[in-house]
């Protein structure tokens, strides 16, 4: 086999990868679309679309070192990217509920293993003010190993969350060649048994992101209400330097309503620094009346932009409160899932799935049985 067994490795989920963060799509100027609209973003180059492939009823059959540079793809088939290669012809569904839909002995999977072999070209070009260039794949079903310009990257089996590589060194001017072999069962398929179809593939979307030497790596956003008054707390993770940041905060007729700026903390966690922006008279979100402010990051070279409804939820007396007053949950599940696409879904669908769940009175989503597409997230507000 021409790959080291990870894929039954217990002591490994992920290798090579960037630590999980908060979800968001950076540009250069700020933008207020890029929920809906990412593609419009400077900073995100999409790599989706129609690769080489080729699939294998077992990944023991795989020999050739299809990720080296000049390995000819004149045999390999086309599939589109983001899909799964059960919807053109290979393999076969799987649905089981509450068996496991191979024989049970973790953190072993089958002998025979289905896997998928992709290749894509790509052309790229380095900005000088983000020459920093994060790989991101955001669903992989079940693993990937992936390499870039037939150099190693890495693998991860988190199969329904973000999973994104550094490829600053390894990414060239001009054109670039990304491999990635995707098999069907790992031993993360012993946590990842739903009540679903099984299918296998790159389901989700596949971008650059093109980022400053030094940025935010990572922001976490909470609020405290007291009378009149609310407080915006952000907690920021920078990479290997400190970036200054101009946090602004905007009501939504888009006056701005507070600033600040991060300070250091004490030692300790994941986040080094937070800024502090108090907030008089705030207008409260609620589901009915869902009120957003706009938070806006501002960097040397790049500028964040996320949407923020105050709000407090607690527990008291066995009964849950929102912004003071008792809120029961009207939920519905709801998976990432097709009738024609299977697990690959569009914008356009996830606004159909929300608009008939409001429209139906639910309130509350159960993202049924894996993290939903993070765009999903934010459609959610």
């Amino acid at each position: 086999m021409i790959i080291p067994a990870t894929y039954e490795n217990l002591q490994v989920t992920h290798e090579g990868t960037m630590s999980k963060r908060a979800y968001y799509i950076p540009a250069s100027t700020r933008r207020d679309d890029l929920v809906e609209h990412r593609e419009r973003s400077d900073r995100f180059q999409l790599l989706n679309g129609d690769w080489k492939f080729k699939y294998y009823a077992n990944v023991h059959d795989l020999t050739d070192l299809f990720y080296e540079l000049g390995f000819s793809t004149e045999d390999y088939d086309t599939i589109p990217v983001p899909s799964v290669w059960q919807n053109h012809g290979y393999d076969q569904h799987h649905y089981t509920n509450i068996r496991y839909p191979f024989p049970a002995d973790p953190p072993y999977v089958p002998y025979e293993n289905p896997c998928g072999c992709y290749i894509t070209k790509f052309q790229y070009k380095r900005d000088e003010n983000a020459p920093r260039a994060y790989l991101n794949f955001e669903g992989v079903d079940s693993c990937l190993y992936a390499w870039l310009n037939g150099q190693y990257l890495g693998y991860n089996e988190v199969s329904h969350s973000t999973t994104e590589f550094d490829i600053t060194d390894k990414v060239v001017d001009g054109e670039n060649t990304l491999a990635v072999l995707v098999l069907k069962w790992c031993d993360g398929s012993y946590l990842e048994d739903q009540d679903k179809f099984r299918t296998s593939g790159i389901f989700r979307d596949v971008y650059i992101l093109n980022r400053p030497e030094n940025h935010v790596r990572d922001y976490f956003v909470t609020n405290h209400l007291e009378g009149d008054e609310a407080t915006l707390r952000i907690r920021f993770k920078f990479t290997e330097q400190i970036v200054p940041v101009a946090i602004k905060l905007y009501n939504a007729e888009g006056k701005q309503v507070a600033k600040g700026a991060p300070k250091a903390m004490e030692a300790g966690g994941t986040f080094t620094h937070q800024a502090m922006l108090n907030v008089s008279e705030p207008k409260l979100w609620n589901p009915e009346q869902p009120y957003l402010y706009t938070l806006v990051l501002e960097c040397p070279h790049e500028i964040i932009v996320d949407r923020w409804g105050f709000r407090e939820v607690y527990i008291e007396n066995n009964k849950v409160y929102l912004n003071g007053h008792s809120i029961k949950f009207r939920g519905v599940n709801r998976h990432d899932s097709d009738p024609i696409t299977g697990p690959v879904i569009s914008l356009e669908h996830m606004k159909r799935d929300l608009k008939m769940i409001k429209e139906f009175n639910f309130n509350a989503i159960r993202p049924a049985h894996s993290p939903n597409a993070p765009m999903f997230y934010q459609l959610c507000d």
